[in-house]
């Protein structure tokens, strides 16, 4: 019997995407190998046109830079194809720092509105206000260990999370928050979901040779 295709996108336009595929490359070797997976057949594919966009089983937009992203994306013409397929089509998505932002109905603290012929636009999808650069400039970029076993039901008891100019999410509207951090006495929400759209401030993608959060994706977006 034939395989279960199973195509994993990684918008590829800027920033982070090269640490993305390579997590899904390797996980998806990894998942070869076992006996729980052996009915699909597991691809990643970099997103850098609309045509990249046909017969995803679900996508990542990377950590980057949010305006060069939101410009790029409406001169690529993804903009609409994207919104099309994670807002109506419910196309599972997941968006670290950056694109936990793209992915947000609603942006604060953004300065960016005009960008010369265009205008910042989103992808939206997760019903959630994020608030842009809320930890400071790079140099103030961090790591914080967080369990997100309660959050994930999987073992990821001591995950170490990376957080490089991170957003963080000032409110919630039907998403509902997976995990927080305290900075300064605040309680601060740095992961999110919404029916089928995840969101973390944090780079999972930088944690070498640890794929526990990319494979959770996998089995709770991808292939529920």
């Amino acid at each position: 019997m034939a395989k279960k295709q199973i195509r994993v996108g990684v918008l590829a336009l800027q920033g982070s995407f090269r640490e993305h595929l390579s997590h899904l490359s390797k996980l998806f070797e990894e998942l070869a190998k076992s006996e729980d997976y052996s009915e699909y057949e597991f691809k990643d594919v970099a997103v850098r046109t609309a045509k990249d966009l046909e017969g995803l089983s679900g996508i990542i937009i990377c950590g980057g830079e949010s305006t060069t992203m939101s410009i790029l994306l409406q001169r690529k013409h993804l903009l609409n194809p994207l919104r099309q397929l994670i807002r109506e089509d419910h196309l599972p998505a997941w968006g670290t720092c950056c694109g936990l932002i793209l992915l947000s109905n609603r942006v604060t603290n953004n300065t960016s509105l005009k960008l010369g012929d265009l205008k910042y636009e989103v992808i939206g999808g997760l019903d959630a206000t994020v608030d842009r650069n809320s930890f400071g400039r790079q140099i103030d970029s961090f790591t914080e260990t967080i369990d997100l076993s309660g959050a994930t039901g999987e073992e990821i008891h001591d995950f170490n999370c990376v957080f490089i100019r991170a957003p963080v999410i000032s409110g919630l509207g039907n998403a509902r928050s997976l995990a927080k951090i305290k900075r300064n006495d605040t309680e601060l929400i740095v992961a999110v979901r919404n029916d089928t759209v995840l969101g973390t401030s944090f780079h999972p993608e930088l944690v070498d040779g640890d794929y526990r959060f990319h494979k959770w994706f996998i089995d709770e977006f991808v292939l529920t």
